[in-house]
């Protein structure tokens, strides 16, 4: 009797683990979604089965219409996928449950006019996600439905790459100032490559406009939003790629878009990198007007003999050495015509800085090209300005006497008084305490292997060019790698010959700005003058260099 009992209880137990594993994989396979075991996997992105009203409905009345599909869906960004165009002034609801969509709005519509809903890739299917791309439903408030398009493409002013996932918009006013007051009348968005298309737009003619709508009310009210324009009312739609070379071509309904940027100039920060040595970093590049007025020390300003002054390529950071007065203190102000204000600054005394007996020369370059002269550069100036050094040039078959000179372009660095033979390989040996500089350091020991290259390893490219129609500008050429890195760059004055030489092997683009106003710079557009950006062409060919080889060729533009 108690085996038959123990028998019972274990079968019960049993029976109750065998129960919850059914349960627990009957749960599992109700929370996958997905399709069933062995079938075929679901590619299929859901499909419109009815709506209400039909799509392209004419005289529309109401404030809702509802959509059906073959299967479950749910929405995905909606809020950045749809376009609705003409837009509405306050956002619509949006609603997916199981295969329906609906959507109801508050606004008023305009009569006799066509509406199109674009929900771009915002609809999916809820089993797999595959989405339903480039979905829209239309209806017409009037008559009939609208089914005239433009199509254009959007593009970076300064490079010509495409510009992806602007606002472009159309209007009807004549106000040269719209965008800033009004709201289109049609909008769409750009896709990845710049493309842009409006279908059921009425007949007309209008004013276009791209922007990169920050604040997201669909008004030009930010100065720091990039945009684009024409001066054109549009009507059709010519755009073209040139096949050949791949490169855009100009066409009406090409939009050139471009930043605004904040031209004034802030003191990012001011660092003291050691008690003889300053950094000024600022948000713009500075202008010549800068001054730096030190009340303490007690310094002329800027071109004060006892300060050295160094500015980086794009002038936006500012090196300042004290020559024989540490920066243990500072109260200065500083001032230029960019400045948003002067600024007035004030540090106090520093800790003791101990200065080493010994400086570090900053690594120099490896290899050296022919053309240019090989630097080195010093953390601190030297001492004697018409000091000449004497090092070592170590080459295998033997160890000869080389010389260094300050170089007359800065004391920070030295240069070489010989000419280096083309194609020659030597490692150069600096003693230790040839050099002093302004603090009374002497360098350290300094060993480096030096590679002159050969004029032949390059090629030379001429280009001749002749405006054909008369611009009255200036040109400013620009040699550009395949990835669109420039290389070297030109400013003309009139149409001419010109050389880029010692190109590397390889492949290059060249463009040109044409610079109408002749200030040596490329300027961007203003939309409250009605100004373009600057126009840039691009050479329609590939340009190849090889080694010790010149290619010669004419533009006519």
């Amino acid at each position: 009797m108690k085996l038959n009992h123990i028998k019972q209880v274990c079968f019960i137990r049993v029976s109750v683990i065998i129960l919850l594993i059914i349960i627990t994989q009957t749960l599992i396979s109700c929370a996958k979604i997905g399709s069933p075991s062995g079938g075929a996997y679901d590619k299929t992105p859901p499909k419109l089965k009815e709506a209400k009203p039909n799509p392209n409905s004419t005289y529309f009345k109401g404030n809702e219409f509802e959509i059906k599909f073959d299967e479950h869906i749910v929405l995905a960004n909606t809020s950045e996928e749809l376009i609705i165009s003409p837009p509405l002034k306050d956002k619509p609801t949006i609603k997916a449950h199981l295969k329906t969509l609906r959507v109801t709005w508050t606004d008023t519509l305009f009569d006799n006019t066509t509406y199109i809903f674009d929900f771009g890739n915002s609809i999916v299917d809820y089993t797999e996600g595959n989405k339903l791309n480039n979905f829209s439903y239309s209806f017409s408030t009037g008559p009939f439905i609208d089914t005239n398009e433009y199509k254009g493409k959007v593009i970076d002013a300064y490079t010509y790459k495409p510009v992806a996932n602007k606002y472009v918009m159309l209007y009807k006013s004549d106000n040269d100032s719209v965008a800033k007051f009004e709201k289109p009348n049609y909008l769409t968005r750009t896709d990845s490559s710049g493309n842009y298309i409006f279908r059921n737009i009425a007949t007309g003619n209008y004013q276009i406009f791209a922007l990169e709508d920050k604040n997201q009310n669909l008004l030009y009210d930010l100065s720091t939003e990039g945009i684009a324009f024409s001066n054109e009312r549009v009507e059709s739609t010519i755009y073209g790629i040139d096949t050949l070379t791949k490169l855009p071509v100009k066409s009406n309904n090409t939009l050139y878009f471009y930043e605004t940027k904040d031209t004034l100039i802030n003191l990012n920060s001011i660092t003291i990198l050691s008690k003889y040595r300053l950094q000024f970093s600022f948000s713009n590049p500075t202008t010549d007007s800068l001054q730096l007025n030190f009340t303490y020390p007690n310094f002329t300003g800027k071109e004060d003999k006892n300060l050295l002054v160094k500015y980086s390529i794009n002038k936006d950071t500012v090196d300042v050495w004290s020559l024989n007065q540490p920066f243990d203190s500072i109260k200065m102000v500083i001032k230029d015509i960019g400045l948003k204000e002067d600024v007035e600054q004030h540090y106090t005394k520093r800790g003791k800085e101990k200065t080493k007996d010994t400086f570090t020369f900053i690594s120099p370059s490896q290899s050296q090209a022919f053309f240019s002269k090989f630097l080195i550069e010093m953390p601190f100036p030297i001492e004697d300005t018409t000091q000449i050094i004497e090092a070592y040039r170590i080459t295998p078959k033997d160890t000869s006497t080389i010389h260094f000179k300050p170089s007359a372009s800065s004391p920070l660095f030295l240069e070489i008084v010989e000419v280096l033979e083309q194609g020659s390989s030597q490692k150069i040996r600096i003693p230790q305490g040839q050099i002093k500089n302004r603090l009374g350091q002497v360098n350290d020991s300094l060993i480096f292997n030096l590679i002159i290259d050969n004029e032949s390893d390059y090629g030379n490219f001429f280009i001749t060019i002749k405006d054909t129609s008369s611009r009255n500008s200036s040109y400013i050429l620009i040699l550009e790698d395949p990835l669109g890195k420039e290389i070297k760059t030109k400013y003309l004055e009139s149409e001419e010959k010109n050389v880029f030489k010692y190109l590397k092997e390889g492949s290059y683009k060249l463009r040109m700005i044409i610079d109408k106003n002749h200030n040596k710079k490329w300027d961007h557009g203003d939309y409250h003058n009605r100004t373009l950006p600057e126009e840039i062409i691009y050479f329609n060919k590939t340009i190849t260099i090889r080694k010790n080889w010149d290619i010669e060729e004419e533009w006519l533009f």
